[in-house]
């Protein structure tokens, strides 16, 4: 079935309204809603590279990461692999294949990894604002021109490990949905792993499954 841009806003509206008049100093990080992308699941959705991680974790699983491009390069191909078990593989528009048009059309096309992103970083802004500034907005909408189909956009914001009950710790990833022709966010939250007591290559495939699960269950 496919769904209209005004009601993929609609249906998310008040999750974005609710965000961005939570104030960053008190901000918890807000779950995202069980299926909040099966709503774009026909429609093509640019899918953007990780673009932060976050140092300093309590238990320094961020400090045993030796190359932070690659580990972030991994984690997208987690992501790419779960969500391409939901069917989207051919709808959507995964990183590998931005990198390759973003080098069809230097030097128009803006760098997949350097989006002006850092403002939106946990905890994030006190207000989100209704109309995205540039350069962000700027970048995302020749973004969007040089893909077909092209006016929603999925950033992957931030990885950060953050603690939990038991001595354990999880990844969790900060995402932002963007219409980019209205220069808008449409939606933003975190999704975490499942808690691990060590650091190692799972966790980074459990987050991956846990944001495909916003999409629905993997197909048969």
């Amino acid at each position: 079935m496919s769904v209209k841009i005004p009601a993929i806003l609609a249906t998310l509206a008040v999750a974005a309204s609710t965000l961005a008049t939570t104030p960053a100093r008190a901000q918890a990080p807000a779950a995202a809603h069980q299926h909040v992308l099966a709503a774009f699941a026909t429609r093509r959705l640019i899918i953007l590279p990780t673009h932060y991680l976050r140092m300093d974790d309590s238990l320094g699983w961020a400090n045993q990461i030796s190359d932070h491009d690659a580990y972030l390069s991994s984690l997208d191909s987690e992501i790419e692999f779960a969500f391409s078990d939901r069917g989207v593989k051919k709808v959507w528009v995964f990183p590998e294949a931005l990198d390759a048009m973003a080098k069809r059309n230097q030097p128009y096309a803006p760098d997949p990894h350097g989006m002006a992103a850092q403002w939106l970083r946990y905890p994030g802004p006190k207000r989100l604002p209704e109309q995205l500034p540039d350069p962000l907005a700027s970048q995302l909408r020749t973004l969007a021109a040089l893909q077909e189909g092209g006016q929603l956009v999925f950033l992957p914001i931030e990885l950060r490990f953050q603690p939990v009950p038991g001595g354990k710790e999880c990844a969790v990833l900060r995402f932002a949905i963007f219409d980019a022709v209205r220069a808008k966010i449409i939606y933003m939250a975190d999704v975490a792993s499942d808690p691990a007591a060590s650091f190692g290559p799972a966790l980074a495939a459990s987050l991956a499954g846990h944001l495909a699960d916003q999409l629905g269950p993997p197909n048969e």
